[in-house]
């Protein structure tokens, strides 16, 4: 047989196949009615690379697989109506009947909800036919809403009280926060809440990711007052001198490695608790390096950190073997700086979208046995972990205010160990 009559053959069987696609049942069927003005329609195949749905503005796309609709991030629920047009409310009990995947059938509509992390998305949406593993189908986009969100940070000038790591705020404090030019960007390296009646941080927070977990320089020693702070409210190295305390980083300086105006920042006297020698270097520094691993393993996109300690209850009537190191009946030091009597931690994980949480609770304690080089184990440090609704009840602080409502609920219930990388 000649290659002229393999060619002829070959058109032959083509123009068969387009004219049983043109028959009048298949441009019925590829003729979606849009039932919606500004609906698009589409023909997908199910099992197929085609059948795929990504709309404009959407990170992520729907799929039909198996004769049902599923995507990551989206939720389905069926609805009453024949038409888009009709689909006018959210129904009342839409809070409670979503579903990770739902089966489409042939001219039922659907209410699609895409989740993002600060809104809802929704996309009405019709089966017009299932002509074996073809589906076509017509959507539009409908409304989007926020999250609820009700505690959280709102009505301020400064936009880093929205970043994840921070607690609700206390009026009654004082808000700081710290930046640093970083290969040409503004970072945001902590920010902290300052009692000044206390001479205390009720906290502080800040966040590990590709940037502020690098480790790129050493420890810079450079103690100051903190520039943040109205001069009234500042502390100096006069209100820790010869109180036999260290001067405890709450923020730690290995926390804050990736450039020197970074690390330099963490020796604020602001950033400074009065801590017992032994826990400091020690049995609290444990809990540092442990977090500071869970930050450099590259197991987690990013770690959300809120750090501190307890300013409403204090370590009282404090006297060390030597007495050099005392406190006095109100839980304050010779120089009037409240000493904790609790150190805690609360810590999101953030691992493609998905948030895990765990606190800390310490007492402030020099009989744990550990020192400088010898640090407490794993083991050991689990047993310290608490979820963080029940830090929140220990320190009467809100952690994590700035997630949707549902998130933090779900994220501050419980803590899992197998969630963390001991």
């Amino acid at each position: 047989m000649s290659k002229l009559t393999n060619i002829f053959i070959l058109v032959l069987w083509l123009c068969y196949f387009v004219a049983c696609d043109s028959s009048p049942d298949s441009q019925a069927k590829n003729n979606i009615e849009i039932t919606e003005e500004g609906a698009s329609s589409l023909i997908l195949r199910d099992n197929s690379n085609s059948s795929i749905v990504q709309p404009n503005g959407f990170d992520k796309p729907f799929y039909i697989k198996n004769k049902k609709i599923a995507g990551m991030s989206y939720t389905f629920i069926q609805t009453n109506a024949v038409r888009l047009d009709a689909m006018k409310e959210l129904p009342a009990t839409i809070s409670t009947n979503w579903k990770d995947s739902i089966s489409i059938v042939e001219g039922v509509t659907y209410w699609v909800r895409y989740t993002s992390l600060t809104t809802y998305k929704y996309i009405k949406l019709r089966v017009a036919y299932i002509d074996g593993s073809n589906v076509g189908i017509e959507y539009i986009l409908g409304k989007t809403d926020q999250r609820p969100n009700a505690n959280a940070n709102t009505g301020y000038d400064k936009v880093s009280v929205t970043n994840y790591e921070m607690p609700h705020l206390n009026a009654s404090n004082y808000y700081v926060d710290h930046y640093v030019t970083f290969n040409g960007s503004q970072v945001l390296n902590y920010a902290l809440e300052w009692n000044a009646e206390k001479k205390h941080s009720a906290w502080v927070a800040y966040s590990f990711d590709a940037v502020t977990s690098k480790i790129a320089i050493d420890r810079t020693d450079s103690w100051a007052v903190d520039p943040g702070l109205p001069t009234s409210m500042q502390t100096t190295e006069e209100d820790h001198k010869n109180d036999g305390f260290d001067k405890g980083h709450l923020c730690a300086s290995y926390d804050r490695v990736y450039s020197k105006e970074a690390n330099a920042q963490t020796f604020y006297y602001s950033n400074m608790s009065p801590q017992i020698a032994s826990f400091n270097q020690g049995f609290w520094a444990s809990f540092e390096g442990l977090v500071q691993n869970w930050a450099r393993s590259n197991n987690y996109d990013k770690l959300y950190l809120t750090k501190g300690g307890t300013i409403d209850q204090l370590l009282i009537n404090y006297v060390d073997s030597s007495k050099s190191q005392w406190t006095n009946d109100k839980g304050f030091t010779v120089h009037g700086l409240a000493c904790p009597k609790y150190y805690f931690m609360a810590i999101l994980s953030e691992k493609a979208g998905v948030y895990h949480a765990i606190g800390f609770w310490v007492e402030h304690r020099d009989d744990y046995g550990y020192s400088n080089g010898k640090y407490a184990s794993s083991d050991v440090m689990k047993t310290y972990a608490v979820s963080i609704d029940k830090l929140e009840q220990l320190t009467g602080l809100d952690f994590f205010c700035n997630l949707p409502d549902d998130v933090e609920n779900q994220v501050e219930s419980i803590y899992g160990e197998s969630d963390w990388t001991w």
